[in-house]
């Protein structure tokens, strides 16, 4: 019994994050609706490990906690995989209603629910709390098969989120990585919208799912495995916290785009996936209306644009942001780099600042975070990432074969 008041401790705090943090996310919801998943997803696992709290506050619900917990479990997954949507949109993100199919088999859980609420009290503690399964016998024939209805269907459930949660872990990583190919197409540095915590999340998630996913299984099939509940209880807090921490923080990766024009059909800009090919299955630029010698001249204006202007030494440089620069449109720009150029945005800016940085690295003593920083990277690590990626050594040692005293 001593572990319990941390358990409770850790319990209250781990709830006290997901109500402040939902209360915050609804505030922001007015104005962005990706950030309504995200409340839902912490609200429901704040309804699945909530139990230790209410058993000490008001054990006179620990009933319905527990059959409450039931439909929140099958929520967990696919709100975090339409907050991921919403992260990663290119477009303003809102709420559709053929995303209500992702949330089927939590109305599923919820009719169960219902119809386990609506057995009588004694059945339920029994089955719930007192585990004395020969009161379940002694029951009249319909509520007995009721009653066997529901655990078959409870057990289900429960391998139903152990599937559904595999299935959508492999949905937002494949998302994740689109999402990062498309940021090249637009952005010259990508590092602080790739969503990486995203990745670690998952892996952590992951872990405590496996465990979790495990468990249930075993305590529905035999019996459950004995662990420290404390390690259990910090294992949560610490990805609530995490989660709660950065989705507060995070904007959408193409955020910058949503304001580029205020004409609703002017908001996007076409994107490179890594099918090249778009939605509809058409080839991408397929029905464009840009010419080879129109894609010649954009692609001049291009080259102009970065040698005499240096418009590369922006650290914020955008394809939107070159396209009123040159006064073309963003698809026609990308559609120059993608076809008659072969590169991506983020790979043809990247390779003028690294040229620079060569030259810099050569003639001058600057730091390696000054020429970084004097080149338009926004970070050392993405300075040393592209470098090593064009020039195939990293920074310090091209530096040392001309500057060997340093």
């Amino acid at each position: 019994m001593s572990d319990q008041p941390i358990l409770f401790s850790l319990n209250i705090a781990t709830l006290c994050i997901i109500l402040f943090s939902t209360h915050q996310l609804v505030l922001r919801a007015h104005g962005r609706q990706m950030y309504w998943p995200l409340a839902l997803c912490l609200m429901s696992i704040g309804m699945v490990i909530c139990l230790p709290s209410v058993q000490r506050l008001i054990p006179q619900f620990q009933v319905i906690s527990l059959i409450l917990s039931m439909p929140a479990l099958l929520l967990i997954a696919p709100c975090l995989w339409l907050y991921t949507n919403g992260l990663t949109s290119q477009i303003p993100w809102q709420l559709k209603l053929k995303d209500g199919m992702h949330l089927a088999p939590a109305a599923f859980g919820c009719l169960i629910a219902l119809v386990a609420l609506c057995l009588p009290a004694q059945y339920l503690n029994a089955i719930l709390v007192t585990e004395e399964h020969s009161v379940i016998e002694q029951a009249p024939g319909l509520v007995r098969n009721t009653i066997y209805g529901l655990l078959i269907s409870a057990f289900l459930i429960v391998l139903g989120w152990v599937l559904q949660s595999a299935w959508y872990a492999c949905k937002i990583v494949f998302r994740l990585r689109v999402y990062r190919a498309q940021l090249q197409d637009v952005f010259a540095s990508t590092e602080q919208k790739e969503l990486r915590w995203l990745n670690w999340l998952l892996i952590v998630v992951g872990g405590v799912w496996m465990f979790t996913a495990f468990n249930l299984v075993l305590d529905n099939l035999f019996s459950p495995m004995h662990f420290d509940a404390r390690l259990y209880a910090l294992m949560i807090f610490m990805v609530i916290y995490s989660l709660a921490l950065w989705g507060l923080r995070q904007k959408p990766g193409f955020a910058e785009l949503y304001v580029v024009s205020p004409s609703a059909g002017s908001t996007s800009i076409e994107l490179k996936s890594i099918s090249g090919s778009s939605d509809n299955g058409e080839q991408k630029y397929q029905r464009s209306a840009l010419s080879a010698k129109q894609a010649t001249k954009i692609a001049e204006k291009i080259e102009l644009a970065m040698k005499s202007d240096k418009l590369y030494l922006d650290a914020a440089l955008s394809l939107p942001k070159l396209a009123t620069h040159i006064h073309t449109s963003p698809n026609y720009i990308s559609q120059t780099l993608n076809e008659t150029l072969d590169v991506r945005f983020f790979d043809y800016v990247n390779q003028y600042r690294v040229s620079a940085a060569k030259t810099q690295l050569r003639e001058t003593d600057s730091t390696i975070l000054e020429v970084a920083m004097a080149v338009g990277f926004n970070s050392k690590s993405a300075f040393y990432t592209a470098f090593k990626k064009y020039v195939k050594i990293t920074p310090s040692q091209y530096k040392k074969q001309y500057h060997p005293a340093n």
